[in-house]
């Protein structure tokens, strides 16, 4: 009787393990058949943080949002200093693992506001904070410029990372000493409906490129998750 519920036993763990070997098998044939399809870079392709940065600051959770006419993202995470080549092939793999296996499906585009668009979405941040429509920027300039900067920056392992992206309008006299670019080159997030205070390599990428998230919220994205022209078509579905 005992050598009956040994075999039986046997059996069980036996088949436990065959059908998690081919449950792996089966996950790992997706991921990577959707790394394909979605036309991710490879490592060697890829111009990721992971590849060429010195240290690495790595998302772990992000609140992206608007205050005023300013979009802010403040980021937490880890601050890696120099980390060896393994981990950082390590990171550009789980990356993308992450962005396929994450059921919110959620991303952001690469947009490009025309210079009209960028002065109209300059007006509707002032005028949805309640100011009046009349004191937009663009009613006292001929021009806005966007501008991003970094307003805190990690120093130690565990720290945050805040961004800030705003109009500032500038003069005549200022065009003519140094002309600026009034359109706004962008990561957007559909989700929000704001743009992501994001420089960077990403902002390089073709216009209309769909970068996955990588977890649950915007910042935490990398260029190894851009979805990159594939047969001369940008992958945006």
């Amino acid at each position: 009787m005992k050598e009956m519920d040994s075999l039986r036993s046997t059996f069980v763990v036996t088949g436990l393990a065959v059908g998690g070997i081919a449950a792996l098998a089966a996950l790992g044939g997706y991921v990577r058949r959707e790394i394909q399809r979605r036309g991710y870079p490879s490592w060697e392709a890829c111009r990721c943080d992971f590849k060429y940065k010195q240290n690495i600051y790595q998302v772990w959770f992000s609140r992206h949002e608007r205050r005023g006419e300013t979009v802010v993202a403040e980021e937490r995470g880890i601050y890696l200093v120099n980390p060896a080549l393994w981990l950082r092939r390590l990171l550009h793999s789980s990356a993308q693992v992450l962005a396929i296996l994450n059921p919110r499906s959620r991303y952001l585009e690469r947009v490009v506001l025309s210079p009209q668009e960028a002065r109209q979405f300059a007006v509707l941040l002032r005028t949805g904070n309640g100011e009046d429509q009349d004191s937009a920027p663009e009613q006292e300039t001929g021009q806005i410029v966007w501008r991003r900067e970094i307003l805190h920056v990690p120093r130690y392992l565990f720290d945050t990372y805040i961004r800030r992206l705003y109009p500032t309008p500038v003069s005549q006299e200022q065009i003519e000493r140094n002309p600026y670019d009034p359109s706004l080159p962008a990561l957007w997030d559909p989700h929000t409906d704001l743009p992501l205070p994001t420089e960077g390599a990403l902002l390089q990428t073709p216009n209309g490129t769909r970068v996955d998230y990588i977890g649950w919220t915007p910042s935490q994205i990398s260029y190894c998750t851009a979805r990159l022209k594939s047969g001369g078509e940008i992958l945006s579905i």
